[in-house]
């Protein structure tokens, strides 16, 4: 058994090594021979140019390179001060709002932060610890629809992510209109009870 085992990888290795000589010959014949003569071709060519022109033309390059790094930079200024400018709540609410449209990372973050920013709010006004306030809403002891509090308690607890290679995509607590969720979070933190 072992000697028909060993005979056979043998065969198979002297075989790959006569088929990858033939074809070492190959490559050096129709592929490796015609680029070094086009190289040396290149070269020759290159070689025959005086070098003043080579220089003329290296400079003209390094110029106009020069001059449009510096006259491009102007236009530029408006974009870069923008992206420079300080980025307040508000900009980063927003960010964040349109994140969670496409990924779901976002979604739970964004979760996160409203389930924060309502527990915040609600042991300030109800004059509770934080903690009390989380408690609360994670035991759905606020007055909100039922997917609410889901996305809600969903962005207290941490992030799992949804996709395997394997299975399919499964239905979550994230998976809710955003608007919704968004104006019940704003009745919620002025205090007004469900319509």
């Amino acid at each position: 058994m072992w000697r028909r085992r060993l005979i056979l990888i043998l065969t198979l290795i002297a075989a790959v090594e006569i088929v990858a000589l033939g074809i070492r010959g190959f490559l050096a014949e129709t592929l490796i021979t015609p680029l070094l003569y086009l190289v040396w071709g290149a070269v020759r060519i290159f070689e025959s140019i005086p070098q003043g022109i080579i220089w003329l033309t290296f400079v003209l390059a390094a110029s106009i390179v020069a001059l449009v790094s510096v006259w491009g930079g102007r236009g530029n200024d408006a974009h870069h001060a923008d992206a420079d400018a300080p980025r307040g709540r508000v900009y980063e609410w927003q960010r964040l709002v349109a994140l969670a449209q496409r990924h779901d990372y976002s979604r739970w973050r964004l979760a996160q932060r409203l389930m924060i920013l309502l527990a915040e709010t609600m042991a300030a006004r109800e004059r509770v610890e934080l903690r009390v306030a989380r408690q609360r809403i994670a035991t759905g002891m606020i007055d909100a629809p039922q997917h609410v509090i889901d996305f809600l308690r969903a962005g207290a607890d941490s992030y799992r992510p949804r996709r395997s290679i394997f299975l399919q995509r499964g239905e979550s607590a994230l998976d809710v209109d955003l608007d919704q969720v968004v104006a019940a979070v704003e009745r919620l933190t002025r205090g007004e009870n469900r319509e």
